[in-house]
């Protein structure tokens, strides 16, 4: 038998669509404000859509 706690994993995530940025000589980015707050931790800046998803693909392939 084996025996499990159960976790309960206290976070709070928050994302601002900051709009579409353009600087001269630049593609158009499409900006975001996120903020991740663990019991410990805290990540918070801006990242570009591709990033964002960059960083769930890094998260998604590492879970087994």
């Amino acid at each position: 038998m084996i025996k499990r706690k159960n976790y309960l994993m206290n976070f709070n995530l928050q994302i601002e669509h900051l709009g579409k940025k353009e600087n001269k000589n630049d593609t158009e980015k499409d900006m975001y404000h996120l903020t991740f707050k663990t019991y410990n931790a805290m990540i918070t800046g801006k990242f570009e859509r591709s990033e964002i998803r960059h960083m769930i693909q890094i998260l998604d392939n590492s879970i087994v």
